[in-house]
């Protein structure tokens, strides 16, 4: 039999394990490195671990959630700081 109607199949693709730095993601500055706002920040992946960026220091920036936001859409672009 050929199925021809794959609307209803379901093939994850498995994603390698995401080893995490913790310390280096919950030691937090508060200052955002965009925009240089002082207040609540989020740590911000330049290459994604997707495309096999880590948690690392150099793959990581400290950004107000506003600038986060604009990071994702598009509006603003970041680049690697090494």
């Amino acid at each position: 039999m050929i199925v021809k109607d794959l609307s209803n199949s379901f093939n994850p693709v498995p994603k390698e394990r995401r080893v995490i730095n913790k310390k280096l993601l919950k030691n937090k500055k508060g200052i955002c490195e965009v925009c240089g706002k002082n207040g609540q920040t989020e740590k911000h992946h330049i290459k994604t671990k997707g495309s096999g960026g880590d948690d690392t220091k150099e793959n990581l920036i400290e950004v107000c959630r506003i600038c986060h936001t604009k990071i994702h859409s598009g509006e603003i672009k970041v680049n690697n700081k090494g």
